[in-house]
């Protein structure tokens, strides 16, 4: 059972949801998926995949590889600083060239929801270690959710993916014993709210 929590956890790392509500968000039966062009779409596909997946997942790697922190699950509050640090960075850096795009507002507010709730999970990380996991998981419901509202396009099966595939990640992250139940209640009502008041509001 833990070597499928593990696999459930890696799989739907909090580090690789932006990229994967922006996936879901270009492709909805919508003007969005219509009024920015495939090149464009791309290319934030690509700036959205680099900077908030790849570059920190890299970084990641190498303060591991020099000590800094003991794994890439950083079970300790400590260790979660530094990439916190740097994930909140290359989120700001996306934002800003984000606004040199002729894209929707939703777009660019979906990315501002995502920042915020890193910033706020990493003061919140000071004093009581919160469920990055969730926090990611909870912001792609809330994203879902408010698109679907907003574009007046019905997703209700994704939207119920999510809310499934939350659960399951909730379980794992409890499986595993990285966080208790309330720490992973919170992160996810964090993140929704995050990413629903940015986008719908």
């Amino acid at each position: 059972m833990k070597n499928t929590a593990k696999i459930i956890s890696y799989l739907f790392h909090p580090s690789i949801i932006p990229f994967l509500g922006m996936f879901i968000i270009f492709n909805t039966n919508s003007y969005i998926n219509f009024a920015i062009p495939f090149e464009l779409k791309k290319a934030i596909l690509i700036l959205v995949g680099i900077s908030t997946f790849f570059i920190p997942s890299i970084i990641t790697l190498l303060l591991q590889n020099r000590g800094i922190i003991q794994s890439v699950e950083m079970k300790t509050n400590k260790e979660r600083v530094l990439p916190y640090g740097f994930t909140i960075f290359f989120y700001l850096f996306t934002i800003y060239m984000m606004q040199k795009a002729p894209i929707p507002p939703i777009i660019f507010h979906f990315m501002m929801g995502a920042t915020v709730s890193v910033i706020l999970a990493f003061i919140i990380n000071f004093r009581w270690k919160i469920s990055a996991h969730m926090i990611g998981m909870g912001g792609l419901t809330g994203a879902l959710i408010s698109v679907s509202f907003l574009l007046n396009t019905n997703i209700l099966n994704i939207i119920a993916a999510s809310f499934l595939i939350s659960g399951m990640v909730a379980s794992s992250r409890l499986v595993l014993g990285s966080h208790t139940s309330l720490q992973v209640y919170v992160g996810y009502l964090l993140g929704l709210v995050c990413q629903f008041f940015s986008i719908y509001i």
